[in-house]
């Protein structure tokens, strides 16, 4: 973050600046070690640069600090030191962004950081367990091994994101389209033929008298009902946001017929697969427990991992806490404690994550197939449901012309 000062220097000149550092401190201390006296600092923002307004766009992905890893671990092991290997990797990435963070990581490693310290300073890029991975690298000495590793655990987790955004597709498609045609029926189509149908002698049809209702509603409260949905929707969002909205909507999710177990399996995945690498790294068991407590996406599996870390440090092991705790499944407790009773648990909890991982991808197939003919029908339903509306008493207007 960048700091403005104003400081006297050893022959009390006044010297004026900036400074980028991470924190207030971090800015004192190097003003102090460069012999300077301050006498303002202060914090200077600036103006937010592309990848942070387009991050989608701009911003650092996955697959950025996958090859940086991959291209890290071969320079590595062809005998280049780690500074000169980031300073070869900083002419081939074209990302501007991700330029900047390695050259900050080279300034870090200048200024006697380790790479794991330097990587550290930069979570936008670089999360926990990436981090430790490679800190476990430097402590063995084997930091290319590391870098592999932390690579098969971005690309396992990549892989299954972009599945989930494959599988969402077709029905995000399907229901944009449909709430489209809805409001085109609702505000253009249909009012002048529900207006010829209201001015006709005689009863309409029960579907047709619930269609001119509908519409006759929206058209004399469209910006009241536009008003409501979108303070439901915004208050919805805020409550969600909330300790108590976010607590309710995650135990919501976990009893979701199908969608619950994809939920709940998902996680243990996550957990089993970071669990696994970083043992095989070398990371001490009660860190790999505070790192996959923090990663876990629902707040009663972070909860619940949050027991079992307490345990793990009262000295109760992994499994017992586990088997006392329903939300953690029977196969993982078995699983776990067989690892622990082998000395194995690494590969225990690699074959647990394929396991998971497996039943995730069924689940999330066997859900997408299921939801693509379920709005195919309401679709077809609402259809049908217009035409009958509209078709009926066209047929009783011919009639009476006959």
């Amino acid at each position: 973050m960048p700091y403005k000062y104003v400081a006297y220097d050893e022959d009390d000149n006044i010297v004026k600046g900036s400074i980028d550092v991470a924190d207030q401190a971090q800015a004192e201390d190097a003003l102090a070690a460069a012999g300077y006296t301050a006498t303002k600092l202060k914090f200077q923002r600036s103006r937010p640069s592309m990848d942070q307004i387009f991050p989608s766009l701009y911003g650092i992905k996955s697959d950025d600090v996958i090859a940086f890893a991959r291209q890290m671990a071969t320079l590595i092991e062809a005998g280049l030191t780690i500074p000169s290997a980031l300073k070869l990797l900083q002419g081939q990435i074209e990302k501007p962004a991700f330029r900047k963070i390695i050259n900050g990581i080279n300034d870090e490693l200048e200024g006697g950081s380790s790479f794991s310290q330097a990587l550290s300073k930069y979570p936008e890029a670089f999360n926990n367990v990436f981090i430790h991975i490679a800190e476990a690298g430097e402590h063995s000495g084997d930091l290319a091994m590391a870098l592999r590793q932390a690579v098969d655990h971005l690309e396992r987790g990549e892989q299954a994101m972009k599945k989930a955004k494959r599988a969402m597709m077709y029905p995000s498609f399907v229901l944009i389209v449909a709430l489209v045609v809805v409001v085109v029926l609702v505000t253009m189509v249909l009012p002048p033929l529900l207006e010829m149908f209201d001015k006709m002698e005689g009863d309409v049809p029960a579907t047709t008298q619930a269609l001119m209702t509908i519409t006759d509603f929206t058209g004399a409260y469209p910006l009241q009902i536009i008003g409501v949905l979108l303070g439901l929707s915004i208050g919805t969002m805020m409550y969600l946001r909330t300790t108590s909205g976010i607590r309710v909507k995650d135990r919501i999710v976990l009893k979701l017929p199908l969608l619950g177990s994809i939920v709940l399996q998902s996680n243990m995945a996550l957990f089993a697969r970071t669990s696994s690498t970083l043992l095989a790294a070398g990371v001490p068991l009660t860190r790999i427990m505070d790192i996959v407590t923090k990663t876990a996406g629902n707040v009663h599996i972070r909860e619940a991992l949050a027991e079992v870390h307490e345990g793990l440090v009262q000295g109760h092991g992994l499994s017992k806490p586990m088997a006392t705790n329903e939300i953690f499944p029977s196969l993982l407790v078995q699983m776990v404690t067989v690892g622990e009773q082998t000395g194995t648990l690494d590969t225990s909890l690699e074959n647990v994550a394929h396991f998971y991982e497996s039943e995730v991808n069924q689940k999330v197939d066997g859900l997408t197939a299921i939801l693509e003919p379920i709005m195919t029908v309401g679709i077809a339903l609402f259809v049908g449901f217009i035409a009958l509306s509209v078709i009926t008493p066209m047929y009783s207007i011919l009639g009476t012309m006959e």
